[in-house]
């Protein structure tokens, strides 16, 4: 892959397994046959002779926090995965390492993920008062100025930023605050022939769940798959509604504040590409591609190319 790729991205992986290979010498971990599974919301690592996966983070404030948030989901018995110690590996340029026990194959049954995501909105956020507030605009605009665009599609970014902002204290959110995932979909799990479950790759939050339940429908009915995965996931979701925290609107899409959420969570799915686009030609297209389908240049389902 190196070979392919551009000088950046080179950089950036190479880089990323030098972290890599430190923090696994200081605890004798194996690296060999290391394999890069995913760049974004982090670099996840498979490494199949340890029998592990490895997050390298950006820093070590994210590290801490995704141990700290995985082993607080434990004890209130949701399925995710364990860290194999609370010991966070740093480099001298501020990259930081977790490892964790390999959760298995990714499964397609979204009735997991909605399995998953209510358990963790059952959790009563005054548990973890160590949880920030979920900002969902704090960051959304980084790496903007250096990424590959051109002046028109950065002032358009800026434009519908500043709009969503404006819009965000409008929603009349239908629920308390609750302990979220902060996810763009639906949160992918896994399964291993033994338990189901899934890899915390971002910090938790407190918030409204509302967030992770619009992420989950745009996702998947509007922009990869049928209607009947996320029909299973909502009829599971709804399955495990706590009695003191009815939902008013059991169908997320008929809320009105659904359109203002959904549109954070895209611009925000979006700038996650923006801020890769300088690593890679085929990431650069499809940061393109997907500002031009906020631009009304793409019809609904948008086709995003290069994901």
């Amino acid at each position: 892959m190196l070979k392919t790729t551009t000088l950046a991205r080179r950089l950036d992986v190479a880089a990323s397994f030098e972290t890599l290979t430190r923090a696994c010498a200081a605890i004798a971990a194996d690296f060999r046959r290391a394999e890069l599974v995913s760049d974004s919301p982090n670099h996840l690592w498979s490494l199949p002779a340890s029998h592990s996966l490895a997050l390298v983070h950006p820093d070590v404030d994210e590290a801490r926090a995704l141990i700290k948030g995985a082993q607080f989901l434990r004890q209130h018995q949701v399925a995710v995965a364990s860290p194999w110690s609370t010991d966070v590996h740093m480099s001298t340029d501020g990259r930081a390492v977790t490892l964790w026990q390999d959760p298995g194959k990714p499964s397609t049954d979204t009735s997991l993920s909605a399995w998953v995501t209510a358990l963790t909105h059952r959790i009563d956020p005054g548990a973890a008062p160590w949880l920030r507030d979920h900002d969902p605009f704090a960051g959304l605009l980084d790496g903007l100025d250096e990424a590959p665009l051109n002046d028109a599609a950065r002032c358009f970014l800026r434009e519908r930023a500043a709009q969503l902002h404006e819009e965000w204290d409008h929603p009349d959110w239908p629920t308390p605050d609750a302990v979220i995932l902060g996810a763009l979909g639906m949160v992918p799990c896994h399964d291993d022939g033994v338990r189901v479950g899934f890899l915390l790759r971002r910090p938790l939050h407190r918030g409204h769940r509302e967030w992770d339940r619009v992420a989950a429908r745009w996702r998947s009915e509007l922009l990869i798959g049928p209607r009947e995965d996320h029909g299973s996931y909502a009829d599971v979701y709804l399955s495990y509604e706590r009695e003191d925290q009815s939902l008013n609107h059991p169908y997320i899409g008929a809320w009105s504040g659904y359109q203002v959420v959904r549109d954070l969570v895209v611009l925000t799915a979006v700038m996650e590409t923006v801020r890769r686009a300088h690593l890679d030609a085929n990431v650069r297209q499809a940061a393109v591609h997907r500002v031009g389908c906020l631009r009304g240049a793409n019809p609904v389902p948008w086709r995003w190319v290069g994901r």
